[in-house]
């Protein structure tokens, strides 16, 4: 309760126009009454994503279809979709801190319901004066920074490919109608895209909290999740979490980046929100938290830079070098590209 006092002068109005529940609130997450948690079943956008960059580096390219599967893939992406992917997985990440957990809980109990909801809508940053705060948002950054990291080593494995199918007969040969590919990706851009049932199912895996409070106990720097889960299958979804070993801390504190300092409070408010299954209450609350305009504006602009590419792209070489540039990132490349857009929440 120490530091949630120094908010106290902050969110008095707040205090005022809310009223005090009466009953306490839950102090364990829940599933709603159709079974799913928000941010798990948002988060597996993200999730899907991420499967389709181990898709891209699992092998070389070695056709022209082959291609044109991976540029409709990472085209085709939603970027509201990917956007509250993302946030909302940080969130599950930060939310693992026992700490951070226990002091939203507590306040939860002592504020009510009401009055706590209305303090996360009403004082963006309140959720960061949270006992183990920091620690859980420095456990959640320091995990995004290793998982967007192997975003760069997909685009870099694609950027070389564009130079190495060049002594390809398909590689160096025209590129399918540029222009039909464009208008294709941009239709099917502005459509949410269903999960897939097995990533769907692995991410409300009962066993999903226990490993990702291990991720976020000590952050990795050598392995990201999705390397270390090799498959996502419909068979076996609920045990694609169960090998997945410990991992190793980073040795520095990152910092957030100032235009994203809103984007830091969403996560951690998201994360207060999950630990007290506030979706069974104010689910409304929660969607609007999950809408990051700074991640979400800056996927839009690399989604219109990749479309600008392909739309110009009148070879199958070209073409995956405009997958590599924009769908993925190139190492130390500030061309706004989707890889970029997830990493520069911290500098």
């Amino acid at each position: 309760m120490r530091t949630r006092t120094r908010f106290l002068a902050t969110a008095l109005a707040l205090a005022i126009a809310a009223p005090i529940a009466t009953s306490q609130a839950p102090t364990t997450p829940a599933p709603d009454q159709n079974g799913t948690r928000m941010l798990p079943s948002t988060a597996a956008a993200y999730a899907e994503f991420q499967g389709n960059v181990s898709q891209v580096m699992s092998k070389e390219l070695g056709s022209a279809a082959e291609l044109n599967k991976h540029v409709q893939t990472f085209g085709s992406v939603n970027i509201n979709q990917l956007s509250s992917g993302w946030i909302a997985y940080g969130a599950i990440l930060a939310a693992q801190n026992p700490a951070f957990a226990k002091d939203v809980r507590e306040a939860d109990a002592d504020y009510g319901r009401e009055r706590a909801m209305a303090y996360f809508t009403g004082s963006p940053s309140w959720a960061r004066s949270f006992e183990g705060a920091e620690d859980a948002l420095q456990a959640a950054l320091t995990v995004n920074a290793h998982e967007t990291a192997r975003i760069s080593s997909a685009g870099a494995f694609m950027d070389k490919q564009a130079f190495a199918i060049q002594s390809q007969k398909w590689g160096k040969a025209r590129a399918s109608d540029p222009n039909k590919t464009y208008t294709s990706l941009r239709s099917a851009s502005q459509e949410e895209r269903p999960v897939s049932a097995a990533i769907q199912q692995a991410f409300s895996a009962p066993d999903l909290n226990a490993v990702l409070a291990s991720l976020t106990a000590s952050p990795t720097t050598s392995q990201s999740i999705w390397d270390k889960v090799a498959v996502l299958t419909v068979s076996a979804p609920s045990n694609a979490f169960q090998t997945i070993s410990p991992v190793v801390a980073l040795d520095k504190k990152l910092q957030v980046a100032p235009a994203y300092e809103g984007t830091a409070n969403r996560m951690l408010t998201l994360a207060a929100q999950h630990i007290i299954a506030a979706e069974q209450t104010h689910a409304d609350a929660m969607k609007a938290s999950m809408a990051d305009p700074i991640s979400r504006d800056c996927l839009a602009d690399a989604k219109q830079l990749f479309f600008g590419c392909v739309s110009a792209a009148t070879h199958n070489d070209a073409l995956t070098g405009c997958l590599a540039k924009h769908g993925l990132q190139l190492p130390r490349e500030k061309t706004r590209s989707t890889g970029l857009c997830l990493s520069e929440i911290t500098r």
